[in-house]
């Protein structure tokens, strides 16, 4: 009973960061605000996304790397993926938040003078 609830959670999580989560860590790098993207459309390009980009990092970890392409592996290499998109939206986020702020203060100087 217990091994049927556990499977059954790791292939609904694993459907879930297969077919969402990589393509919508991309779509966060394609499109960091919020605003730039509705919440449906954010999740449906997410969809296709991490349909193209399963493929393509399975394709590129036979193909180029020569690694074995077992479930661990694929994974692994999703995994690394996410979150080097993550890092590169937080960077984005970060940059555009500066920019803001410095242009904020430009603003607040030129009313001064």
């Amino acid at each position: 009973m217990i091994l049927a609830v556990v499977q059954f959670f790791r292939v609904f999580f694993g459907l879930i960061f297969l077919f969402f989560v990589p393509g919508f860590a991309f779509s966060l790098v394609l499109f960091p605000k919020k605003e730039e993207l509705s919440l449906t459309l954010r999740l449906g390009l997410s969809g296709a996304l991490s349909v193209i980009f399963d493929v393509l990092i399975t394709l590129f970890i036979d193909l180029v790397l020569h690694i074995p392409t077992t479930p661990v592996n694929i994974f692994t290499s999703l995994l690394i993926f996410t979150l080097a998109c993550l890092a590169v939206w937080r960077l984005e986020v970060l940059i555009l938040t500066r920019k803001r702020e410095d242009m904020i203060q430009e603003g607040d100087s030129l009313i001064q003078k």
